[in-house]
């Protein structure tokens, strides 16, 4: 059958239904992963990401996890084939990167990549994000606000063959487990992400010989295509002109200045032009995000307010040009350090969504939570029931968690309250799994009354959580933002603003402290308290429009 008549056969349906296989595909490498996990950053709070391409480096499907690693992916995707040319990748193959001025987000992420082979012929590549609890650096976590360069952030791992034809590499799995605090956990998620892309290869390799390989190419050229074509339309549906925005965050690591990011959106037929040239230069401390993440969040926010419909894959962002000038705070020259580069590209999305409202106000929402509350810890857990029996010794622990807030409310109704937003999408960890893996005790688990901006519809709520240190001495590392007025969630369409994240040590106490947003290697001894609450979501529309319904509803639920 040639080519010609292949791509000609391609039906609408038959497109769709193979999408929605790839997706499934995709779907099925996600429950692989997170079943076969060590550590429950991956199995109870879902931080990972598994994806399909073409050999060609474009993002076929996606498993819909963490969306700031799933669009890093086919920037990765590029850097490996550079550094390893596909022509040398054989059955088998899985490589390795967590390298994040080669496409990679922070050095905790560590990506993986396997070809798919069918009749001889490579017809898909396999990809699985996960966030290692720990890769080394100075506090148990590794990620720490004031590192300067990035050698401060853990093991660096460049673009290699983790295994070769099926054989694993000791030598890479023997430097890593050297390298870290947990090293069977991180051995164990390692293998969970092998897990992962072994399923897509089977059942890519399944899917692809039912479907006949030529034919199977054609339905997936079409698939790209459609998104595009999809997002053309669309975008000429909408008022042409140039949107501007701006968003301050925290520093608080190595300045007291703010860190300011600005937009500039241009919308001239079918194609998007995003233009960040007006943010502020890289800062000596972890909060700069590498290209590869900033080009995510932007593609992020593009598909939000433009097509969230659709299934997401390469073609979505072909109509869109992305100017992020290096030497920036979101495209940082190496060594700079960027392990907090969350926090920042949270902002990303955030500025991105400020500018575009104006594009689709029926699908805009007002300001989100973007505090991010989150720590890492670790120590040795020195109660007696869980020494050693034989020798006494006192095991080491890591563990981290991340606490939701409000979302902003839109034209429709109010926002979502306790959630991990944009590029997050992670679960609170459960009070059940801290306690039993680890010397803390999570006191209390809440929503804020009244932390959602005013508004028609207001925004959703901030959550709180304390935790109670049961063990002689942990060291934390963490950080939060939206904690003042310049920074917090934007109200929308009169709407007031959410209310401010926190942190306090030994809250309710006469030894009470109020900490900075950026923690790193406090010592923390037993019997004391950590308090973490987050932001709440701006308001939409007038607060004097809001339906006396829904504000009674408010009051009666304790919410307001």
């Amino acid at each position: 059958m040639s080519s010609s008549f292949v791509v000609a056969a391609v039906d609408p349906i038959f497109r769709d239904v193979f999408q929605q296989q790839l997706v499934g595909i995709a779907e099925e490498m996600s429950v692989s992963l997170r079943r076969a996990a060590f550590s429950s950053i991956i199995w109870d709070m879902y931080d990972y990401a598994c994806g399909l391409f073409t050999p060609e480096c474009e993002m076929i499907a996606q498993a819909e996890t963490i969306a700031a690693q799933l669009g890093i992916m086919s920037t990765a995707l590029r850097h490996m084939q550079a550094a390893i040319p596909i022509e040398s990748w054989k059955p088998g193959d899985v490589l390795v990167c967590n390298d994040p001025y080669k496409g990679c987000t922070h050095t905790m992420d560590i990506v993986l990549f396997s070809p798919v082979f069918v009749e001889g012929e490579l017809v898909a590549v396999t990809s699985t994000i996960a966030h290692h609890i720990d890769i080394g650096g100075k506090i148990p976590g590794t990620e720490a606000a004031d590192n300067i360069e990035i050698f401060a952030e853990g093991l660096i791992l460049p673009p290699l063959k983790l295994l070769e034809e099926g054989r694993p590499n000791q030598a890479i799995f023997d430097i890593i487990a050297s390298n870290v605090r947990d090293p069977a956990a991180c051995q164990g998620d390692l293998r969970a992400q092998i897990a992962g892309c072994r399923t897509g290869e089977r059942r890519i390799a399944e899917l692809y010989r039912r479907t006949g390989v030529a034919r199977a190419r054609a339905l997936t050229a079409a698939c790209l295509d459609y998104a595009e074509t999809y997002m053309r339309r669309s975008l000429e549906a909408m008022t042409p002109g140039r949107y501007e925005a701006e968003l301050l965050m925290e520093d608080e690591a190595s300045s007291d200045q703010p860190i300011r990011l600005h937009a500039a959106v241009t919308l001239e037929g079918g194609k998007l032009t995003v233009d960040l040239a007006g943010s502020d230069p890289q800062r000596d401390n972890a909060l700069n995000n590498p290209v590869a993440s900033t080009i995510s969040m932007v593609n992020y926010a593009i598909k939000c307010i433009v097509a969230p419909e659709i299934a997401q894959n390469e073609g979505c962002n072909r109509p869109v040009e992305i100017l992020v000038p290096e030497g920036t705070v979101l495209n940082p020259r190496r060594p700079a350090a960027v392990s907090v580069r969350h926090l920042t590209q949270q902002a990303v999305a955030e500025v991105l969504l400020k500018a575009m409202a104006p594009l689709a106000p029926a699908r805009a929402a007002a300001g989100c939570q973007i505090s991010f509350p989150t720590f890492a810890c670790g120590g040795f857990d020195d109660r007696p029931e869980k020494r050693d029996e034989d020798s006494g010794a006192a095991p080491y622990y890591v563990i981290s968690d991340i606490i939701g807030g409000g979302m902003g409310g839109n034209a429709h109704r109010d926002g979502i309250s306790a959630v991990d937003t944009h590029g997050g999408n992670c679960a609170i960890l459960s009070a059940e799994v801290v306690e039993t893996l680890c010397p803390i005790r999570v006191l209390d688990t809440r929503l804020v009354p009244g932390s959602g901006g005013q508004g028609k519809h207001r925004g959703g709520l901030a959550m709180r959580r304390d935790y109670q240190f049961l063990s002689k001495r942990s060291i934390m590392g963490a950080y939060i933002q939206q904690t003042n007025p310049a920074t917090q969630a934007w109200g929308l369409a009169g709407g007031g603003p959410g209310a401010s994240a926190s942190i306090l040590l030994n809250p309710e106490t006469p030894k009470e402290r109020k900490l900075k947003s950026k923690i790193y290697g406090l010592a923390l001894m037993a019997g004391d308290v950590m308090r973490f609450q987050s932001s709440g979501g701006g308001g939409w529309g007038k607060p004097a429009e809001r339906e006396p319904a829904l504000a009674e509803q408010d009051r009666s639920e304790g919410l307001a």
